[in-house]
């Protein structure tokens, strides 16, 4: 969990449809967006009964910046699901949600000369274009990253402009015939994986469906990669008090095999290698 976070009523600066029942929430408040990091959520609820009571975790989708380039605000990436985030796609500008944040951990930087494979399954390419715009600034450069991106559908795949105009490679997938090619995200990462070898092995960011990530996790297991995987929890606080967001993580001195960690408080970025799968 971060050091330092806040409570606060936040104004919508922007809020527009990308793709079919996919929107992008543009939030500003500039201190909550300068100490968001790449991997980490926000809590939103929205306010004046307007919606449900309960608040809704967002990954951090990108930093907003101004007329004069500072940052000042950040952004949001979200699939219309349920009455909660459907009435979030009919804010207006002007209007405000109640927001606490930044929250969680973050997704550790490659090291120097890494090449980046992010492996996103539908809504799980939310947190990715800002590790990319993190990893460029770091000083990667974007023909050394790769989203490899998998949809239901070509009208579900989105934000594809934004990670090339960082440089960064996509390749996109989807499950029917009207993509670009028809594979799912992991297929696409065993696929590519196997053009690697030797000590060009590259760091694996993934998210999306659990089930998806369990295989993932599996697979690096297999293969020893280095790589972090950001779930996805319905959770009520976001800050490890009602332990509604627990997930089994391996745990060698533990009878079972497993302990449990809180999505909000140890993650939500896990080491992949460590997430416990039934077998």
């Amino acid at each position: 969990m971060p050091e330092r976070f806040s409570r606060r009523s936040v104004e919508v600066l922007e809020n527009r449809e990308i793709a079919t029942g996919h929107f992008v929430t543009t939030l500003g408040d500039a201190q909550m967006a300068a100490l968001s990091r790449p991997g980490q959520f926000f809590q939103v609820r929205l306010r004046n009964g307007a919606g449900p009571f309960l608040p809704r975790p967002f990954s951090m989708f990108d930093w907003y910046r101004d007329d004069s380039g500072s940052v000042a605000g950040f952004k949001i990436l979200y699939k219309v699901v349920g009455e909660g985030t459907s009435r979030l796609s009919r804010l207006a500008v002007g209007d405000s949600v109640a927001l606490t944040g930044p929250l969680g951990n973050e997704f550790e930087m490659p090291g120097e000369g890494r090449r980046v494979l992010m492996v996103a399954g539908g809504i799980g390419v939310a947190p990715f274009l800002a590790l990319a715009r993190a990893c460029v600034e770091s000083g990667v450069h974007g023909e050394r990253m790769e989203l490899l991106y998998g949809a239901r559908t070509a009208g579900h795949l989105v934000a594809l402009d934004e990670f090339r105009q960082l440089g960064v490679g996509v390749t996109a997938a989807t499950d029917d015939d009207s993509g670009p090619r028809r594979a799912s995200a992991l297929a696409l990462l065993e696929e590519r994986l196997a053009t690697f070898s030797g000590d060009d092995r590259p760091v694996v960011y993934a998210a999306g469906p659990t089930a998806m990530l369990e295989v993932l996790s599996r697979l690096c297991r297999r293969l020893e990669l280095d790589a972090q995987v950001s779930l996805e929890a319905r959770m009520i606080c976001g800050f490890a008090v009602c332990n509604s967001c627990a997930v089994r993580v391996i745990s060698p001195d533990s009878e079972q095999g497993w302990e449990y960690k809180l999505v909000c408080r140890d993650g939500p970025v896990f080491n992949a290698c460590s997430l416990y799968v039934d077998r």
